[in-house]
């Protein structure tokens, strides 16, 4: 009977360790059951940091891919816009540097032809024969001497100025020769001659003086205004300078110039007090201060008044 016990107490003990074995092993699977679900979460989430990485990175491949591309491309149009701009100075420069050869080609033919040019006139002045020599003095007038060196300028006017001394006085003795002899057309074109020298004023003064009165006895009144206003207001203690502004007086007067032949009248009359001419300045002022009456139109030219008398200087 005890020993039914003990067994019964053993089969009860092997049982019970039985039922907790089993226990454990259910516990055990469960938990391995949970592990391996963890476990396999665990993977899940690997594979899937995996993919987001692999993505990260091949996105940073290409937007570094994009930025070096466009970093390339950025470089490369500046090296192409700078190439271009040093192109474009480069062909600026040399059309400056051909426009400036060309200049100076141009400025060595122009300096080459007024040499010879240079050349030629003073062969004209030294070598042609009497008053031909003054052609030179004529083409030296013409002569760019700009474009000559300052010795070859000197020379050329050293030599125009003693050739003009040397021949004007001939060709202005010749001038007042005519003159006095009552030839106005060859006075004029001597007188004339010797002014387009360019004299000394003093001798340009007396030839413009015996010019104007020229002109003035040949009835070409507007052309004796010229010569005459020159001696005039060129020197103004001239012995016959009364003279001339009476002649001045008549000439505008029968251009029509009443203003200014009023005024020639006025500063001779007052002027020259003592002069010979007094009496035509007056009567010229006298004529001014006349009552005004109305003039029919005349029928013919207005008559021309007589000129006044050769004053042999």
């Amino acid at each position: 009977m005890a020993e039914n016990q003990d067994a019964s107490k053993q089969f009860d003990e092997l049982r019970r360790e039985v039922v907790e074995a089993r226990n454990m092993t259910i516990k055990t699977d469960n938990a391995l059951k949970t592990l391996h679900a963890e476990l396999k979460q665990v993977s899940q989430q690997q594979a899937d940091f995996h993919k987001r990485t692999w993505f990260s990175t091949g996105a940073a491949y290409l937007g570094f891919l994009s930025v070096c591309v466009g970093a390339s491309v950025a470089v490369s149009g500046a090296r192409a816009a700078s190439a271009t701009e040093q192109k474009q100075r480069l062909e600026q420069q040399v059309l400056e540097l051909t426009a400036q050869a060309e200049k100076q080609k141009t400025e060595l033919a122009a300096v080459a032809a007024a040499e010879r040019s240079a050349a030629d006139v003073y062969r004209q002045m030294t070598t042609l024969p009497g008053e031909e020599r003054l052609k030179g003095v004529d083409a030296l007038g013409r002569l760019d001497l700009s474009r000559l060196s300052p010795l070859t300028q000197k020379a050329l006017q050293d030599r125009a100025a003693s050739l003009r001394k040397e021949v004007g006085a001939s060709i202005l003795e010749k001038g007042k020769t005519a003159f006095r002899k009552s030839d106005w057309p060859e006075a004029i074109e001597q007188l004339g001659r010797f002014l387009a020298m360019n004299p000394a004023e003093e001798d340009a003064l007396d030839a413009s003086f015996f010019l104007g009165n020229s002109y003035f006895q040949s009835r070409k009144f507007e052309e004796a205004v010229k010569p005459l206003t020159r001696f005039v207001d060129g020197d103004k203690k001239a012995r016959l300078r009364d003279f001339a502004l009476m002649l001045l007086m008549q000439s505008h007067d029968v251009l029509g110039n009443k203003e200014k032949s009023i005024e020639y009248a006025k500063e001779g009359f007052s002027t020259y007090p003592a002069s010979e001419y007094r009496m035509q300045f007056l009567t010229r002022l006298q004529r001014t201060m006349a009552p005004a009456t109305p003039a029919p139109v005349p029928a013919q030219a207005p008559v021309v008044p007589s000129p006044a008398p050769v004053v042999q200087p």
